[in-house]
């Protein structure tokens, strides 16, 4: 297994050991790590490392603080890759991003170079040095990505759509301007070449009081004099030209980041795209497919695959129908030469494939074009780690501001904090925002407000209009599953937790430690559940609820019971081992707190007898270090279950309303109360 520590500055700030996410901390700390990755190997002294956090504006405790950062910084990096030298430190034995970037740079593979950007680097870093190396960066990408247009050039590729696009976003780059001139000359669209020119005039000399380089200049007069060298003609097709993709999506929102990864990515061949069913995996697949097709004039072909349902498409059929659209006349049978001719036809043509929604890599496969001028963008629930040479992006939800964008674009209505209550309660999937806001502009008399209180009742029955629906695109998932793992996809989303170990997924399933991760990852794979770390699970909160809403009462109480007799054992052997070892009042605390949670969220719906006994547990527990004082009478050993419950109840009342835990300790308290007849 790969255990390479990895380090990432070209975007946001990130680390991995093999294929682990490392939890970096604060965006100061985050700063230390990044200083030291971009000193290569050097050592950076104390001085130079406050400088670098707090500029001229140090506190007192800065000598403290920094050694607080190293120390967290080698605790997640290991010991041997933050090593001390003097007051200093410096980095050994990692492998980051930005070196990649500049071998592949150096050895001429500026497309795979480019690919590696993962959006603006040092992102969210604060600070004049990070600015500063921010835009030093950026300048490095940018003179790559120059080299990488004047080469698709001079080989008859068409860039005019991304060079105009990088002229809007640095305006005041000359070198960029010359380059679209060229492009544009070429294209046999000399007035728009001037017209690149008059404009550069204009924006430098009111932004900047100069006139345009002689470079700049030198190509403005070739071109109107028409003695621009024209090179090669840009690349074309003589058979027919397909133009299949969906129209775009009128309302496109946010995904700036994973559009421009995307972006970069395919240039490299094969992207594929996962994520859970209405993640918006092929929303951003087909605005990316717009946005890059003048990189591929000989055409755009499309295919729904059909792999989330019970009949995926053929790839046979498939092959069949793209070979028609490239005007391959007569079409072989049988798969495998349908794939070979294919190959052939796009070896030396620009051909971008938008293979929508697979079912898996063996699918996928034959349709993939064999020459490295064309590409293909692949969607697909499951994580389709087989196939070879693909890069692959993961589709999170949206973030809390761009789901509220989507949300007031499709209702019409203005943002605000209803607004923002009713993304949340849709879990920021883009298809339950979407599909909530067409509800709300479908019925003009409904308020926000409205639309909140029926999702609060009944959110995934909500969360449907006309063909569209969040439960029903779900379905589609769990149809698909093998009896062993829906039952597992159900029975891990009764408990009340944030996230699943592996050992309470072990206890839920009632597997050992290895079976329940490999069911656990199974379900990774297929998007059905999310990994927070290694070893660590959790539920999208919409699949949460569809899990529970099929899972049958006596599986629930089952799976109940597992779980709370763990936590049992766990608030026992705590108790005990508090006596002696105040370090185990913590892990008391922390496994009661479970408890006390599970019988909020199920109090009545687990077996009785379970629940009198998970609470008289717990208030002895507590009892026993202390950590609550019993009533009066002996709580523990009453004759009545009823009474049990309702001392049990009061214990935990007591206790949570002991520890500032007040609206709960409150409501356990009334519930005790009650349960007495008091």
């Amino acid at each position: 297994m790969d255990d390479t520590l990895h380090l990432g500055l070209l975007g946001p700030v990130r680390a991995r050991r093999g294929p682990v996410e490392l939890d970096l901390g604060s965006p100061k700390q985050r700063l230390l790590l990044a200083a030291l990755v971009l000193a290569e190997g050097r050592t950076l002294g104390r001085d130079q490392l406050i400088d670098v956090l707090w500029a001229d504006d140090p506190p007192a405790t800065a000598r403290n603080v920094l050694r607080t950062y190293a120390s967290r910084l080698r605790g997640v990096l290991g010991r041997e890759s933050l090593v001390s030298v003097g007051s200093g430190y410096r980095l050994v034995r990692v492998s980051t991003d930005l070196a990649e970037f500049e071998r592949l740079r150096d050895a001429g593979r500026l497309p795979e170079a480019l690919a590696l950007w993962r959006g603006e680097p040092l992102a969210d870093l604060p600070g004049p040095y990070a600015e500063a190396r921010r835009a030093a960066l950026e300048e490095e990408r940018l003179a790559v990505l120059e080299r990488r247009l004047a080469a698709d050039l001079e080989a008859g590729v068409e860039v005019t759509g991304e060079l105009g696009a990088l002229v809007a976003a640095y305006p005041l780059r000359e070198s960029v301007r010359a380059l679209l001139m060229r492009a544009l000359y070429r294209a046999g669209r000399q007035s728009e070449a001037i017209g690149v020119f008059t404009e550069a005039r204009r924006v430098l000399d009111e932004e900047l009081g100069v006139e345009p380089s002689s470079e700049l200049a030198d190509v403005y007069r070739q071109v109107i004099t028409g003695s621009l060298p024209a090179g090669p003609p840009f690349a074309g097709t003589a058979g027919p030209i397909p133009a299949q993709l969906p129209g775009d999506i009128p309302d496109f929102t946010g995904r700036r980041e994973a559009v421009k990864a995307v972006e970069e990515l395919l240039r490299t061949g094969v992207v594929a795209i996962s994520g859970l069913g209405g993640v918006g995996k092929t929303a951003l697949a087909v605005h990316v497919a717009h946005r890059v097709r003048e990189r591929y004039p000989d055409g755009q072909l499309h295919v729904d695959l059909r792999g989330a349902g019970a009949d995926p498409a053929d790839p046979a059929l498939v092959l069949e129908r793209f070979l028609d659209a490239l005007g391959a006349g007569r079409v072989p049978p049988g798969q495998e030469a349908r794939a070979a001719l294919l190959r052939t036809l796009t070896a030396d043509r620009r051909v971008l494939f938008l293979l929508d929604n697979a079912a898996s890599a063996a699918q996928i496969r034959p349709l993939l074009p064999s020459g490295p001028g064309s590409g293909a963008l692949v969607t697909s629930r499951a994580r389709l780690s087989d196939l070879i040479g693909a890069r692959h992006v993961y589709l999170d939800v949206l973030p809390e501001r761009e789901a509220v964008a989507l949300f007031t674009a499709v209702a019409r209505v203005p943002s605000g904090r209803t607004a923002a209550q009713v993304v949340a309660a849709c879990g920021y999937l883009p298809l339950a925002v979407r599909v909530a806001g067409a509800r709300l502009a479908a019925r003009p008399r409904w308020s926000v407000d409205d639309l909140l209180a029926r999702l609060s009742e009944q959110r995934l029955g909500e969360l449907r209009v006309g063909d569209l629906g969040v439960e029903a695109s779900f379905a589609l998932s769990y149809d698909q599953l093998g009896e062993e793992l829906a039952r597992g996809f159900r029975r891990l989303a009764v408990p009340d937790s944030a996230e699943l170990t592996v050992e309470l997924a072990a206890a839920v399933l009632g597997r050992d430690a290895r079976e329940a991760e490999r069911t656990c990852e199974e379900l990774v794979d297929l998007s059905l559940l999310e990994s927070a770390a290694a070893g660590r699970y959790r539920y999208h909160d919409l699949l949460r609820d569809f899990a529970l809403a099929r899972t049958p009462e006596t599986e629930r109480r089952a799976a109940l019971a597992t779980v709370q007799a763990s936590w049992l054992a766990a608030v026992t052997g705590a108790a005990e081992r508090a006596m002696t070892d105040p370090g185990a009042r913590d892990l008391l605390l922390e496994e009661a707190s479970c408890l006390a949670a599970m019988d909020r969220r199920h109090r009545g719906a687990p077996d009785p007898e379970l629940t009198v006994g998970s609470t008289l547990v717990v208030a002895r527990a507590l009892a026993l270090v202390g950590a609550l004082d019993p009533p009066p009478a002996d709580p523990f050993s009453p004759a009545d279950p009823r009474i049990a419950y309702a001392r049990g109840l009061l214990a935990l009342g007591l206790w949570e309303a002991g520890t500032h835990q007040v609206v709960h300790g409150k409501a356990a308290l009334e519930a005790a109360l009650a349960a007495l007849g008091r």
